[in-house]
């Protein structure tokens, strides 16, 4: 828990009353609330503990209660009955880009559209183009954001995805019969996004006779399956699949013990990588199916360890047999980290527990870079707030209280291609990221000479997500 799932959750509220209210001062009080939380300066624990959110503008004694209510449960418990009572479709609806709550109730007022589909039923029959404040531009758009969020269907992002497959691996591990687990598939390989977390346990008695054991623990979540026949290398792979209710697929694979590495080896690749591997002679050999390491396997293939981490697109599969595998980063190797935020502008941690966090991972070093003025939205930075923060960073340098805060910025690039401080004062940086946030549908005949204007500054060190692209939120641009 922290602010941010606090404003998240007083927004969610906001939300469930304008979908389904008509108390529009209501709603802004939930939003004011949000607003004036996300943009302080303080933690949750500070805002509850200290008492720090009292005084806050826009915080009243209903909203200090529902703030401590969040602290205590984690959710707003008093607020479950009014979320409850939002057609769960309309929270879909509310993830298409361009729809925000007032045109999903003017959906579901008029034409009662309550679902996807419902949605893109109505945009092939033009029906959009009836209602106030909807034309054509905004109808295809819609359409388009449709087709982006069913192609999102059950993602996550790897954090949570790696948060699940360990949450499922410590309770495998305790499931009778089991000798190993391992994570394994996308996750193995850090993919940043995936529908399917995948792990793989190794079993002393046949796969297949474990299976209906195993089926019948968490019977809750319904599981499905049967003996692996996904590739003919894979046979003796038995499977369990079920979806979970925050939406990936989760899919237990079984194996002989003594074939784990084997199949560890499988269930990792990409399809392309064991298309590689197979015309090197990756096949169903005793020897293979009997390796002691996925290590040995390679090397029966003539080839290094690949890291799975690379295990993709079947190239590296060429890198390593010439040699040239890539040196992969450590992260025992990295010695700081720049653009991160606090709660300056939007982030969830105050600079004194951002720098004895870096210290606590070993970096010498942690590269302050909060939301610029523009960002008001984020609660950026006034010039008098940053000079602000520089005497906090110096104070904090100065008691050498965790790793070195270097004082950067994150400067929003205006549409014209200038910085939204002047030179004088982003002199005083010690490295400034520019990036857009506005306009971000501008062509790219205007879009690059804007970014070429604000690379072009002296005080710009690096360019910031320079495709603007959100993963599970917004397309490149």
């Amino acid at each position: 828990m922290d602010k941010k799932g606090l404003a998240q959750a007083l927004k969610q509220v906001a939300a469930a009353i304008e979908l389904t209210d008509s108390n529009p001062f209501r709603a802004r009080a939930y939003q004011n609330a949000a607003r004036a939380i996300e943009t302080s300066p303080y933690s949750l624990e500070e805002l509850v503990l200290q008492d720090k959110a009292r005084g806050l503008r826009g915080i009243g004694p209903a909203m200090l209660e529902r703030i401590q209510e969040y602290y205590t449960h984690g959710q707003l418990v008093s607020q479950q009955g009014l979320l409850e009572g939002v057609p769960m479709g309309l929270w879909e609806l509310l993830t298409i880009p361009g729809l925000g709550t007032k045109r999903v109730r003017t959906l579901y007022d008029t034409l009662e559209i309550s679902s996807l589909s419902e949605l893109e039923y109505a945009c092939q029959e033009n029906r959009l183009l009836e209602l106030p404040g909807f034309g054509p531009k905004l109808q295809a758009n819609v359409l388009t954001g449709l087709h982006q969020v069913r192609a999102r269907a059950g993602q996550v992002l790897l954090p949570e995805a790696k948060q699940l497959a360990d949450y499922w691996l410590e309770q495998v591990r305790q499931w009778p019969g089991v000798v190993r687990a391992e994570v394994t598939g996308d996750v193995r390989r850090s993919a940043p996004l995936t529908n399917c977390v995948a792990l793989l346990l190794g079993v002393n008695e046949p796969p297949d006779e474990v299976l209906q054991t195993l089926s019948s623990l968490s019977a809750e979540l319904n599981w499905t399956g049967g003996e692996g026949d996904l590739v003919e290398e894979q046979k003796g792979l038995a499977e369990l699949t079920t979806d979970l209710p925050s939406g990936p697929a989760l899919k237990i694979f079984l194996c002989q013990a003594s074939q784990f590495a084997y199949h560890w080896l499988f269930t990792t690749g990409s399809e392309a990588h064991l298309a590689a591997l197979r015309e090197r002679g990756l096949s169903a050999t005793a020897e293979q199916q009997q390796a002691s390491s996925e290590t040995f396997i390679y090397e029966q293939l003539g080839l290094p360890f690949i890291p799975p981490i690379i295990r993709e697109d079947g190239d590296e599969v060429v890198w390593a047999a010439a040699g040239q595998l890539p040196m992969l980063v450590q992260t025992s190797e990295l010695t700081g980290m720049l653009h991160v935020h606090t709660t300056y502008s939007d982030g969830a941690h105050s600079l004194a527990e951002m720098a004895a966090a870096a210290a606590a991972r070993g970096y010498a070093y942690l590269g302050i870079a909060d939301h610029s003025q523009t960002a008001s939205y984020a609660g950026g930075l006034t010039p008098a707030q940053v000079q602000q923060q520089w005497q906090e960073i110096d104070s904090l340098n100065q008691a050498r209280a965790g790793a070195r805060l270097l004082k950067g910025i994150e400067s929003d690039i205006l549409p014209s291609g200038a910085l939204d401080y002047d030179d004088e004062l982003l002199a005083g940086f010690d490295f400034v990221i520019a990036s857009v946030h506005s306009s971000l549908r501008q062509p790219a005949e205007q879009m690059m000479p804007r970014l070429l204007a604000a690379i072009a500054h002296p005080a710009v060190t690096m360019l910031g997500h320079p495709t603007n692209r959100l993963l599970l939120g917004r397309e490149e641009s």
